[in-house]
């Protein structure tokens, strides 16, 4: 049914799920980078193709709708609601009876700035699993808050701008509506905010936020990309604290691994636990995990399900097994 050579194909036609390389048709889980590429055509959502639009550019583009069955040189593609981002979706293609899933990256846990995950039943589930080792178990998502406002209170009350940093997108989009909508006065990075513009777009609701403006912090939190924290107009700010948020904050040495005051575990992704459980909703009869730990498919072969990663030989082929 498909065929993994450091990408996923369809067998029998040409598409292709989140191909790094330039492919002739292929479809986006969502905008992220390490899951996007510029193909001949693109099927995604349209808030997908609206991120990808504003990152990467593209040609030709299909939009596909959740829930709804598209036909594909017979084959069925329905997308269905990752939770992980704006427009992200799991993939579902059904081809002779015969039900593939391929999960992108998901978290079950409801974010502010992301589509509820619904999630489908599939006889065979290809997932991500990057945090697929049992010390990764995240806290609570208000706790996981109330951990950030006490940090953005603490420098304020100090006379020091709060510097919260998370990936380009999704995670600081997600910051914006959270302390947004707590009453903080938000300075946000020119690349942050292009694609906040597109969130709004598709109906996600921020309170007033500003441009960045290095002579107008008082007061203000500043929401930046991860890469912009050791850039120069972030490191002329002389009094900041720079928080870090991300799942891998989990790990006490990501601080000082990225130099940063503070990391916190707010993450966009399932955790070990979400994971399993993920597979539990799914019942898949097999299961091949990708974009993570290779032993989390042992975890999942001792609980009792038909598991294993897939390998990185060249032109593996799956399911005609």
């Amino acid at each position: 049914m498909f065929s993994y050579d450091k990408h996923l194909k369809i067998t029998g036609i040409p598409l292709w799920l989140d191909a790094t390389r330039r492919v002739d048709a292929c479809v986006v889980s969502h905008a992220h980078m390490d899951h996007a590429r510029k193909h001949a055509m693109t099927l995604a959502t349209a808030a997908t193709l609206a991120l990808l639009e504003k990152r990467i550019g593209l040609q030709r583009a299909l939009v596909l709708t959740y829930g709804e069955a598209h036909e594909f040189c017979g084959t069925h593609i329905t997308l269905f609601p990752a939770g992980h981002i704006l427009g992200s979706a799991q993939v579902l293609v059904e081809i002779q009876g015969k039900r593939l899933l391929y999960s992108g990256d998901f978290a079950l846990k409801k974010a502010l700035t992301a589509e509820p995950i619904q999630i489908p039943e599939s006889d065979t589930l290809i997932m991500e699993c990057t945090f697929g080792r049992p010390r990764y178990r995240f806290p609570d998502r208000t706790e996981v808050i109330h951990r950030l406002v006490d940090f953005i209170e603490s420098a304020l009350a100090a006379g020091v701008t709060p510097v919260v940093a998370g990936y380009a997108l999704g995670k600081t989009q997600e910051v914006m509506k959270i302390l947004g909508d707590a009453g903080y006065r938000l300075s946000v990075h020119g690349s942050v905010a292009r694609l906040a513009r597109v969130y709004e777009e598709h109906g996600v609701v921020f309170q007033p936020w500003e441009n960045f403006n290095r002579n107008d912090l008082e007061g203000k939190v500043v929401v930046v990309p991860r890469i912009a924290l050791k850039s120069r107009q972030i490191r002329r700010i002389e009094n900041r604290r720079t928080v870090f948020l991300t799942g891998w904050a989990v790990n006490p040495a990501i601080r000082q691994r990225y130099e940063v005051d503070e990391a916190l575990p707010l993450s966009d992704h399932a955790d070990f636990d979400d994971l399993i459980e993920y597979v539990r909703r799914v019942r898949p009869r097999k299961i091949y995990t990708t974009h993570g730990h290779k032993d989390f498919s042992l975890h999942l072969r001792n609980l009792g399900f038909d598991a294993k990663p897939l390998s990185r030989k060249r032109q593996l082929s799956l399911f005609e097994e």
